[in-house]
């Protein structure tokens, strides 16, 4: 059996790479692994066989039984080897220890869970790179009791799928992380040197920045990618964002292959504001049944978000607008909006309003919602009386309601006319209302 590469290695580093019999070193002389004891006479490819030769040394050996002087050496050397290894083993078992026991404990909390019953269950899959994942937690100071309750919370959040419980869990754990660095903070704040609050608040946040980049990524930052997001998080905090908020910004900037926070609080932002339309085609799809709205919808809703944005309106505001508008099928937010806001998008709200109650009521009638046609033929008749002018909000409204549970487009005929300009000034439905 050949002599591995491996044990080879190890044989060179015990002798310190010197031939045992001659005292000759590399590179003046080339080193081979030598049998003490010829394998033709029954030598063995173990250490306490094998000794570092020079060529020469190694060329002038026949199959003949070798000195005892010799073969002694060698053994008390691979003794005194293997003891040292054993030595070096056992620190780096002990220096492993802890890590293996707060990965147990995690894995402990996570089986606790699973999908099926009896001898069907399951625990949820893990990703490959979980390990690292979590030690990176005990490294950032997590305790180990606190994974109770953090896999509870998220096991127990139905809207989070199972392939996501690892990752939502993560982030759950960073924000246990930041409590406990502020709480730490807070204390060295009480200190004599209370002066060292600020630095240490800026350490916490680089590395918590830094520490969610690379998870997010799967990989630890190049030096360049690392001085750059520690250099950007401490220009963020100097211009006076929040801690927790260039912490995320670390994890956005992953997200979408960054290497700043600049860039990361730019997605977020984007993020925020995208939010609006997030709200608005789930609730399409909610309210269609399994369908999202079209390329042209979508435009169309989104240049009059990017207008409402321009106006003033806050991301708030806009994700509930938003809802209310794919509930509808509207393409044009408008609840919650003030009307002044509206006027300067170029939305009027009563005629929004008034769709948006044609379009409940037409709905609530029949198990379909009004076609495209249908709803151009009611924006005509919208347009007409806000042309002719003299009706009143709340009559045109009423009509509304009549109109869609009869699956009618035409408003006029239960309309009732005021005649009063003073009673319909009050209350009008006209190009100038806002």
């Amino acid at each position: 059996m050949a002599v591995s590469k491996r044990l080879r290695y190890e044989i060179l580093r015990r002798d310190n790479h010197t031939c045992r019999y001659c005292g000759a070193t590399a590179p003046d002389a080339p080193l081979r692994i030598d049998h003490v004891t010829p394998v033709a006479l029954g030598g063995a490819d173990t250490p306490d066989n094998l000794v570092t030769a020079c060529q020469d040394c190694n060329s002038g050996k026949s199959s003949a039984t070798t000195d005892a002087t010799v073969v002694a050496d060698v053994e008390q050397s691979a003794l005194r080897w293997a003891a040292a290894m054993q030595q070096a083993a056992d620190n780096v078992l002990r220096q492993e220890e802890p890590k293996v026991e707060y990965r147990q404990t995690f894995l402990d909390q996570w089986t606790r869970w699973g999908t099926g019953e009896g001898d069907a269950r399951k625990a949820i899959e893990l990703p490959p790179d979980w390990k690292a994942s979590i030690e990176r937690f005990r490294s950032a100071g997590l305790p180990d009791w606190a994974w109770n309750d953090i896999v509870d919370a998220s096991m127990g959040n139905q809207k989070v799928k199972n392939s996501s419980k690892f990752k939502y869990a993560c982030g759950i754990a960073w924000n246990q992380v930041t409590v406990i660095q502020q709480e730490a903070r807070r204390l060295l704040g009480t200190g004599s040197d209370a002066g060292e609050g600020p630095d240490e608040l800026e350490s916490a946040v680089t590395v918590g920045a830094v520490a969610l980049w690379a998870y997010i990524s799967c990989r630890d930052p190049e030096p360049a990618e690392r001085a750059e997001l520690e250099k950007s998080a401490l220009t963020a905090l100097h211009s006076g964002e929040e801690p927790m908020q260039v912490i995320k910004a670390g994890e956005w900037a992953a997200y979408f292959g960054h290497a700043t926070i600049h860039e990361g609080l730019e997605a977020i932002a984007e993020n925020e504001r995208r939010s609006a339309e997030t709200n608005w085609r789930n609730a399409w799809f909610a309210a269609t049944g399994g369908q999202f709205p079209d390329e042209d919808s979508s435009a169309t809703f989104w240049a009059h978000c990017e207008r409402l944005y321009s106006a003033g309106v806050g991301g708030p505001e806009m994700k509930t607008a938003g809802f209310v508008a794919g509930y509808h099928l509207s393409t044009v937010p408008h609840y919650g909006i003030d009307r002044a806001t509206l006027k300067q998008a170029g939305i009027t709200s009563s005629v929004e309003r008034a769709t948006d109650i044609w379009v409940t009521s037409f709905r609530a009638a029949t198990d379909r919602w009004p076609s495209p046609a249908e709803k151009g033929r009611f924006a005509a008749q919208l347009e007409r009386l806000r042309d002719e002018g003299g009706f009143l909000v709340g009559d045109v409204n009423g009509a509304a309601v009549a109109a869609g549970a009869n699956q009618e487009a035409d408003l006029y005929w239960n309309l009732p006319r005021q005649l009063k300009a003073t009673v319909a000034a009050g209350f009008p439905l006209s190009k100038e209302e806002v």
